[in-house]
């Protein structure tokens, strides 16, 4: 496992292990860019004499979208390269393809992409309706084809239809609920949102591609593949930040598609990956907020039990019937236990990808600077923040001054 980790970095055997190189590399550049140019803004505000307020701050709208159509463009072309790839592979007989769901989902990914960068170009009343209604007729031809695809007996059959009814409709509804009722902000996306938004799913997308290791039927242990998006949702709300694990959670979809059911299909990848957005409910509600670290880790945990609780109701009511070949396989007789069978896949991958996870977002949070930035590109409210309360000499950040900086950069 430790010579593969190690060939991730630098793996150039074929073209897929190739891309996946390359794209991690470009990923990692980009987002070096990306911190660079905004700590370089930052500094010229406050320490430049040679440029104006006005100029740095025009500089900056510039810059985000520049970044943002950088990134659009980089997204876009890692999903069709990988799109390219899988074909080829399915050519060879590498791997099979279900055009039913594979190219609805391709569709809509293409439908975000075009609108957010409609958006982004210009916010205007007409735009916004256009692109609810063409992502809306997306979806909605998405499950209709998961549906036809469902009721033609070739996705297999489910443990028990009910139960992922049930457990789809409460998960997704209590996410949804924690969301609204822990950000109150009311603000939508802005050009520098949804920069950064673009910035989170093309990094979090990038990043799993680089496996530790893959799961026999779906699941895998990246390397911290959740954090960008987990960030996003930190930093500008829970509301916000289901919706864009919502965005990531199709693009998982289509790069390792296990779906035999629509209501699987919103447990896997719509809920779970917008439970991700959870990150940032306890920051909205100010608890811990002279604690920034504590925030993000609780934050993070509440995040990935939600995402546990998704993946183990659609382990349970749409895999469990598997749990009986592996207990023969592996000489396990508790495994043919619909629930332990799900609990026990689970965990060997959400556990070690949320340990990651902390690993690195503590490397991160260890940095003053970094929840310094994190803090003044945020648009979550907070009362009387402190960057680091560990430190005497820190100062509380006073909320209307906060919201001044923001609205500026």
């Amino acid at each position: 496992m430790l010579k593969d980790i190690k060939n991730y970095f630098a793996n150039f055997d074929g073209a897929t292990n190739t891309c996946r190189t390359v794209v991690l590399w470009i990923a990692v550049a980009l987002t070096i860019a990306f911190i660079i140019s905004k700590i370089c803004i930052v500094v010229l505000k406050k320490k430049s004499e040679k440029y104006s307020e006005q100029q740095l701050t025009v500089a900056n709208k510039v810059l985000n979208k520049v970044i943002f159509l950088i990134t659009l463009v980089f997204a876009t072309a890692v999903i069709i390269t990988f799109a390219v790839l899988y074909f080829l592979g399915v050519a060879k007989g590498d791997d099979s393809l279900t055009p039913i769901l594979f190219y609805p989902l391709l569709a809509l990914a293409i439908s975000l992409v075009a609108c957010a960068v409609a958006l982004a170009l210009k916010r205007t009343k007409i735009v916004k309706i256009v692109s609810a209604v063409v992502c809306s007729a997306a979806f909605i031809v998405v499950l209709i084809c998961m549906i036809v695809y469902y009721a033609s007996g070739d996705a297999g059959e489910a443990f028990s239809n009910i139960g992922l009814y049930v457990s789809a409709i409460i998960l997704a509804a209590a996410i949804i609920a924690i969301a609204c009722f822990t950000d109150k902000s009311g603000k939508s996306f802005d050009t520098r949102t949804i920069a950064f938004a673009a910035v989170c799913v093309a990094l979090s997308f990038a990043l799993s591609y680089i496996r530790v290791f893959k799961m026999p039927m779906g699941g895998s242990i990246t390397f911290a593949s959740m954090l960008p998006v987990m960030l996003f949702a930190f930093m500008f709300g829970s509301k916000k930040g289901i919706l864009v694990g919502a965005v990531y959670g199709i693009l998982q979809a289509i790069q390792d598609p296990w779906i035999i059911h629509p209501a699987q299909f919103v447990l896997d990848y719509l809920a779970a990956f917008g439970a991700l957005g959870l990150t940032g409910c306890l920051r909205c509600l100010g608890a811990f907020k002279k604690n920034m670290r504590a925030q993000f880790f609780v934050g993070a945990l509440i995040a990935c039990a939600f995402r546990f609780l998704c993946h183990y109701f659609a382990g349970v009511f749409a895999f469990g019937a598997y749990g009986a070949g592996f207990a023969q396989d592996y000489n396990l007789p508790a495994l043919a236990n619909a629930y332990f069978y799900s609990f026990v896949y689970q965990c060997m991958y959400i556990i070690p990808e949320l340990i990651i996870v902390f690993a690195v977002g503590l490397v991160a949070f260890a940095s003053k600077n970094f929840r310094k930035y994190v803090e003044i590109y945020s648009r979550t409210k907070q009362n009387n923040v402190t960057i680091n309360s560990e430190s005497n000499n820190d100062k509380p950040i006073d909320e209307k001054s906060l919201e001044t900086k923001t609205e500026e950069l």
